[in-house]
């Protein structure tokens, strides 16, 4: 008995080694009203958080308000006007980056959003954006940087080179890699991952004490153009915000953003598609397989092909909707979207 205890023990101390949380926030501690009282942001709110509204400067724009089956969420909300910019904005201190446990140099980002609702383009840009920003301390400017971002378009629903569907909650995952001086983007919703560098000056030696976290800014924002804009709206809803140190990226969001990038060097046309889809490349990377999955994730069809660099995929078949198609190469697996008419 003694021993399992011990080994239980020893499995306790070595997750929590890899797995701290930093910061958490559900709202369901804040009371239901107005988030701020300060729309300049230079005065803190409920739970210490700042809010900007930069063009009508209104209080009412961030609220808590009650989510069926989720609590108490953070809801961003404009009347109908030609241009706002909205900010809610959440200082992380370097005390809190700081007193991370040894070798945990990596920090998890995670926050439920909710879409919201289409909106017109007709010469207008409407969107949303979840900012993760650093203020480098040897800046005698104090210049703001940014360490990772997520844009989500509401003219036409995009984000990186998928689809998340509207008034939808999702979750996004932000991962900062400091040891690999490199940043992920995950959206389990579409099981996908980006990867880029960690922005950082070029004589930089210390990147996790020269760029730490410094806050996470909830954004949304809407611009009219030209004589006549289509007004418009900003409907946002936040849920579940936790930043998490540890000890490095999973694996296996890893391995979504290498074939995220694989992906990017794929070309499908015509897309929409009637009868024959071609599939080419520009480095010559050979096919094995091609795996056709709808959107819900259920496989379709599968065609092997001898390694040719360049297929033409039978699609005459598939009904017409949306689909993935998984390409297997040596190098991993590529995904593609692609339209049947």
């Amino acid at each position: 008995m003694k021993k399992c205890l011990l080994i239980l023990t020893t499995v306790l101390i070595f997750n929590s080694t890899y797995s701290q949380v930093l910061y958490t926030e559900n709202f369901d501690n804040l009371s239901i009203g107005n988030l701020g009282t300060d729309p300049s942001g230079a005065i803190p709110g409920q739970g210490g958080w700042y809010t900007v509204s930069q063009y009508t400067q209104a209080n009412s724009f961030f609220n808590i308000v009650n989510e069926t089956g989720r609590g108490k969420v953070l809801d961003m909300t404009t009347g109908v006007t030609d241009y706002e910019y909205l900010v809610a904005i959440k200082k992380i201190s370097h005390t809190t980056i700081a007193n991370r446990l040894p070798g945990n140099d990596v920090f998890m980002l995670e926050i439920d959003y909710y879409t919201g609702s289409n909106q017109p383009r007709g010469g207008n840009s409407v969107g949303s954006q979840i900012n993760i920003l650093s203020y480098f301390d040897g800046d005698p400017l104090n210049e703001t940087h940014l360490l990772s971002q997520f844009s989500f378009d509401k003219s036409n629903g995009d984000v990186g080179l998928g689809k998340l569907p509207f008034n939808t909650w999702v979750k996004i995952i932000f991962y900062l890699d400091y040891p690999n001086e490199k940043k992920y983007l995950h959206i389990p919703y579409l099981n996908d991952a980006f990867s880029a560098d960690i922005p950082k000056h070029p004589t930089s030696t210390n990147l996790i004490e020269e760029y730490p976290i410094s806050e996470i800014n909830l954004i949304g924002s809407y611009a009219g153009t030209g004589t006549n804009p289509v007004l418009s709206y900003i409907r946002n809803r936040y849920d579940n915000i936790k930043l998490t140190a540890i000890n490095e990226v999973p694996p296996e969001v890893v391995t979504l953003s290498v074939n995220e990038q694989l992906a990017e060097k794929f070309n499908l046309y015509p897309n929409p598609a009637s009868n024959v889809v071609n599939i080419t490349n520009n480095e010559n990377m050979f096919v094995k397989e091609v795996a056709v999955y709808d959107t819900k994730g259920k496989l379709i069809s599968t065609q092997n092909f001898n390694e040719q660099t360049e297929i033409q995929l039978n699609v005459e078949n598939l009904a017409s909707g949306t689909y993935m198609l998984h390409l297997q190469t040596a190098e991993g697996t590529a995904v593609k979207k692609l339209v049947k008419k």
